[in-house]
């Protein structure tokens, strides 16, 4: 398990080190991420030892030249102000960069959330080392305008971005990468719209997904990220931190399990912040943290979004499936009919 034990240069850490599970797929030879981190290096960004091997692994290949991970996806559970969207950011604009004609869907719950990573990467997309590489017109290849948010590259790859809640990916195809921004929050109709969209991918290493979020509330709509954290942990023996498994790849940081209970470490310990973020403090320094839990509302948020802890996986599973029995739902019997009996 993760430990805060102190490194000369917290950066050096790798990825078996910093996080509790790591769950990759089998066959991994070769990586596309060695290619995105040369062109990432030539925009100015560098990387931590841990996003090096989290870049290599969710780029992986077999050997037939597909992603690894071309099936199950990426899944990433990750608190808050770790880097998530830096990370898959850089891998999503470097293969755009590197690869014509890409098609990469970003997605969100909310247009909120949507809205503030296009803000972000709005930034990296203006660097002047960056901006050889987007669509040569005035806007430089940035369309922020009718709610329509959108990277444009020079060489026709494109990043476009929208709320899940607003229908946003329905009626695409030919999609070769799907981010799935706040995976807490996705339902299994959001799923199915969507991902058939990467049916027709062209790229020739496969379409891939990317499931990113914190551990969800009870009220969350949450089983399909809860699914794919359920499967990668019972691939794995519960005394270590790595296993190769199939055709998904999960990673989770997180602090103690029993942080907050009766006899557990305290939810503000500093050990555990660093257990549960990697980039603290040489990355995210206090004053970031503090104000992060300053501003979620309980102790239950700060366990789930500062410090990635999950609740029991038996609180996530459900008995019968939501979607399924809204299709059953029927608008009952005519007015003038009494119904024989209620049930509920």
């Amino acid at each position: 398990m993760p430990t805060a034990t102190a490194h000369a240069d917290p950066s050096t850490r790798r990825l078996s080190e910093v996080a509790r599970h790591v769950v990759v797929p089998t066959g991994i030879v070769d990586s596309l991420w060695f290619e995105v981190e040369e062109q990432c290096a030539e925009w100015g960004d560098e990387f931590d030892t841990w996003q090096d091997g989290l870049g290599q692994l969710a780029l992986g290949l077999r050997e037939d030249g597909m992603f690894a991970a071309t099936i199950g996806g990426v899944t990433l559970s990750i608190p808050r102000q770790v880097a998530k969207t830096f990370m898959v950011g850089r891998i999503t604009f470097g293969l755009c960069a590197k690869y014509p004609e890409l098609t990469v869907l970003w997605t969100a719950h909310r247009i909120r959330t949507a809205s503030q990573t296009f803000e972000k990467l709005k930034a990296l997309a203006r660097r002047p080392s960056v901006r050889p590489y987007m669509l040569d017109n005035a806007s430089g290849g940035i369309r922020s305008v009718n709610g329509e948010q959108e990277f444009h590259f020079r060489n026709d790859s494109r990043i476009l971005f929208g709320a899940r809640e607003q229908g946003f990916g329905r009626g695409f195809d030919e999609v070769d990468i799907e981010v799935f921004d706040e995976a807490q929050i996705l339902t299994e109709k959001a799923l199915e719209d969507m991902v058939a969209a990467t049916n027709q991918s062209r790229f020739p290493h496969g379409a891939l997904l990317f499931y990113m979020g914190t551990p969800p509330r009870p009220t969350d709509p949450g089983f399909e990220f809860t699914h794919r954290r359920r499967e990668a942990l019972e691939a794995k023996p519960d005394d270590v931190v790595y296993a190769e498994f199939g055709d998904s790849m999960y990673v989770e940081c997180s602090a103690d399990p029993k942080v907050g209970e009766v006899g557990g470490p305290d939810f503000d310990d500093l050990e555990q912040i660093a257990i549960a973020n990697p980039s603290y403090p040489h990355r995210t320094p206090l004053i970031s943290i503090k104000r992060l839990r300053k501003n979620l509302a309980s102790n239950d948020s700060w366990r789930r979004e500062g410090l990635g802890v999950w609740d029991p996986l038996e609180t996530h599973r459900t008995v019968v499936d939501l979607d399924k029995w809204l299709d059953l739902t029927d608008d009952g019997p005519a007015a003038d009919v009494k119904p024989d009996g209620l049930a509920v």
